[in-house]
């Protein structure tokens, strides 16, 4: 029905140039601008620094053959030569494809097949990966290493490429490449691969400048002093190479504001950061905002310059947001949600409008359903599959035309396979993944209800909860948890704080596992799949 599906305000598109024109005109205006510093060495990056190197790899990238059609692979940390890399690539028309410094040979043969790069970026760690893959690929032509003179058949320096990008001639005489937006794939991310191998979504440049718009014009409407905006300086510690962390990273250098970056989590370089920089705005995985929590370091310092946090990537559980609001009083405390597959947060909480538990509303020139197994459009408070629709949603999976169709309809909505509902204020909740969800006799069961109200216990640090097979009544929730240093819990406790505070299939009946540490990827997201594994390598050593 027409009346339950929520559109999000109109707004005039107002970009038509590509990704690439837009960043040449925009940095223009920015030379004197410092849009970047390095958190552990306090170098600094200006707009005008930011153009020369990206004009003269660009130039090269001419002189190589590299343009429109062609791939370049980044796989480093945070750095501040990263951006470097996609702004000549977007002048040049070549798709930019992140990878995650972390994968493993055979996770890189797996992407590299559809991402088909001719050059990649790397740092010298990833070198000796690297030249494994290539031996097999013949479409990679080099790689390029970050902080190494070394060159020969394999490998180039970025040092040696970018000499002499101090000439301010070369930037009056480059002329950024003209090419359909809407059609033009700028970049190529991983999905998480949570629930299988990675696919490579592709982004296109039109995705990109909607993304801007709809943002910028998401920001202006912020109930805030303009002189005052706390979204002037922020972190960069979500990885450049998920989606989240490399739009966030584009977005700032596009506006134009100040972005620290930090190669790794560190827990002192991280809250020095705030303190130093009076950072206002914290937007990250709800991991590190549980950290903010839990950590005991964190009563060492003054955080009151921090004025709001937004969580993305993954759900932030209630106890967790009530938890921040009352030991920080943070302005606004809020979430946004999106996808790889949304380019960024399509459904964001409004600035001091908050609602527990939400995730926000439909962003400006955005639409919303939720769905039913027939496909029908409910109603509010009724729970379904989200599908999400506008001009953020990405072109499809590259090389993947049947897993394409499955997930784009012949409509062009995208299928999140997340269960939410909205309320009669068109806040959206987001109830649980679909194929996480947890089936005991036939009741689903939210792990992220449970793992929230474990959390809330002062001996847990760290909590996921999964299925663990049962014949008889087809999933048990088990629980692994991770105690608080100098705390202790037995598990019989945590069980009778589930059993007191949730329904009859929701109990931990399939136990409790202390363990060290949760694993996650990149992002902060739970390999629920890992966990699996290993509570039925202990149920299989239990029965023989």
């Amino acid at each position: 029905m027409e009346e339950n599906i929520i559109k999000g305000e109109k707004i005039e598109r107002k970009i038509f140039w590509n990704v690439g024109e837009l960043t040449y005109n925009l940095l223009i205006n920015f030379k004197n601008t410092v849009l970047q510093i390095d958190a552990a060495t306090n170098q600094e990056l200006t707009g005008s620094i930011l153009l020369k190197r990206a004009v003269r790899l660009a130039t090269f990238f001419k002189k190589y053959g590299i343009g429109l059609g062609d791939t370049v692979a980044i796989m480093s940390e945070n750095r501040l030569e990263y951006c470097t890399v996609p702004v000549a690539s977007f002048f040049v028309g070549a798709t930019i494809a992140p990878l995650n410094p972390d994968y493993t040979v055979g996770e890189l043969n797996h992407i590299l097949n559809f991402s088909k790069p001719k050059l990649i970026f790397a740092t010298p760690s990833a070198a000796s990966k690297l030249k494994q893959v290539k031996e097999k690929l013949d479409c990679v032509k080099h790689i390029i290493l970050f902080d190494s003179n070394e060159e020969n058949d394999i490998f180039l320096s970025f040092n040696n490429i970018i000499k002499g990008s101090e000439d301010e001639n070369a930037i009056s005489t480059f002329s950024v490449e003209k090419y359909n937006p809407k059609e033009t794939v700028a970049a190529i991310f991983c999905s998480s691969g949570t629930t299988g191998t990675p696919k490579g979504v592709m982004i296109t440049h039109d995705n990109i400048t909607s993304c801007i718009e709809i943002w910028s014009h998401n920001i202006s409407r912020m109930k805030i002093d303009k002189n005052e905006d706390p979204r002037d300086v922020i972190i960069g510690i979500t990885p450049f190479c998920h989606s989240f962390g490399f739009i966030t990273m584009y977005f700032y250098i596009l506006r134009g504001k100040l972005m620290i970056v930090s190669q790794k989590f560190s827990p002192t370089i991280f809250l020095d950061t705030i303190v130093k920089y009076r950072i206002r705005t914290i937007v990250a995985p709800p991991t590190l905002l549980v950290f903010l929590i839990k950590n005991p370091i964190v009563k060492q310092y003054d955080l009151s310059c921090v004025k709001e946090v937004i969580a993305g990537a993954s759900p932030l559980g209630k106890e967790t947001e009530i938890e921040l609001r009352e030991r920080f009083k943070f302005r606004h405390a809020g979430q946004s949600y999106g996808m790889t597959e949304t380019t960024w947060g399509v459904i964001s909480s409004p600035h001091q409008e908050t609602k527990l538990g939400s995730v926000g509303r439909i962003l400006p020139g955005m639409m919303a359903k939720i769905i039913d197994d027939k496909g029908n459009a409910l109603g509010p408070y009724e729970n379904g599959e989200l599908c999400l629709k506008g001009p953020m949603i990405m072109k499809g999976y590259i090389g993947n035309e049947a897993t394409t169709l499955n997930c784009i309809d012949e409509d062009r909505w995208l299928h999140t396979g997340d269960v939410a509902y909205y309320d009669n204020d068109k806040y959206f909740f987001i109830v649980d993944r679909t194929k996480e969800l947890i089936k005991y006799k036939g009741f689903q069961v939210a792990p992220s209800e449970l793992e929230d109200l474990l959390l809330s216990h002062p001996a847990v640090n760290d909590a996921a909860v999964i299925g663990l097979p049962d014949e008889y009544s087809g999933e048990l929730p088990l629980a692994f948890v991770v105690k608080k240093p100098g705390k202790d819990v037995s598990s019989d406790e945590l069980k009778r704080l589930i059993s007191e505070n949730l329904s009859s299939q929701k109990q931990l009946r399939g136990g409790v596992i202390f363990i060290d540490e949760i694993p996650r990827n990149h992002v902060g997201k739970t390999l629920r799949r890992v966990l699996k594994i290993e509570a039925v390598k202990r149920l299989l050593k239990h029965k023989f």
